[in-house]
């Protein structure tokens, strides 16, 4: 198995995170598809690294819900489905419920600070049509929003979540732009976060479902398309 332009992300001093590093970009590109088999031997081999090494880094990316080990066929490129991405996003309103409150209560100022930036800068991306730096941002306005937790496990969570959506939207990028506009509400977001903690938390449920059912759609689509081709095939 080769996979052009992979081996030249590792470094002469190979590392199990590098190694993580260079399969988490192959998988979010869509270079590496879902049920795509990992295999060990030739995989090490291209990323110049040890199996032991590559199976550490393997188990980085089962952890982030990028890989999954199935019998009979080892390590396989997970898939996300429209009714995973409702789970993601219920789990994600339950840390962000929590780090709401906490936000509310605590009313700490460089974390509204750096929403703010955030908000500004999901903003000024979408009107560059830079729809893959207003996601990105999104994601950092939400993993911002967690630290006001103080909690390293629910952040450490979060951050599997968010890892897991971004595999979601990869598989539906001809439709990211589409999304991207349809959740662009993260000023408002950012006012009820001012305001009373039953404020933030209806704005929050409401933003993530909002963009729970749209990922959903669209995966559904591409699925039924997908399908589609197959039949045809």
């Amino acid at each position: 198995m080769t996979i052009d332009g992979l081996g030249a992300r590792i470094q002469r001093r190979s590392t199990a995170e590098q190694a993580a590093e260079a399969v988490r970009q192959a998988i979010l590109s869509v270079r590496l598809p879902p049920g795509t088999p990992l295999r060990e031997t030739a995989l090490a081999a291209e990323l110049g690294v040890s199996r032991s090494t590559l199976r550490e880094a393997a188990r980085t990316l089962e952890s982030e819900g990028l890989v999954r080990y199935q019998m009979n066929r080892g390590i396989v490129v997970a898939d996300v489905t429209g009714p995973d991405v409702a789970d993601i996003y219920a789990a994600r309103i339950s840390v962000e419920l929590t780090a709401a409150d906490a936000l509310t209560e605590h009313r700490d100022p460089a974390i509204y600070r750096k929403l703010a930036d955030l908000v500004d800068r999901i903003e000024h991306a979408f009107d560059q049509d830079d729809t893959a730096t207003a996601l990105d941002s999104d994601r950092l306005f939400h993993a911002t929003l967690v630290t006001a937790t103080g909690s390293p496990r629910l952040r450490r969570f979060h951050a599997q979540l968010q890892q897991e959506q971004r595999l979601a939207l990869a598989l539906a990028e001809r439709s990211r732009r589409e999304l991207g506009r349809t959740t662009d509400d993260h000023r408002r977001l950012l006012d009820a976060l001012h305001g009373s903690p039953s404020e933030a938390s209806a704005e929050i449920t409401a933003h993530l479902r909002a963009g729970a059912a749209e990922l959903g759609r669209l995966l559904d689509l591409l699925a039924d398309h997908d399908e589609s081709e197959k039949s045809r095939g």
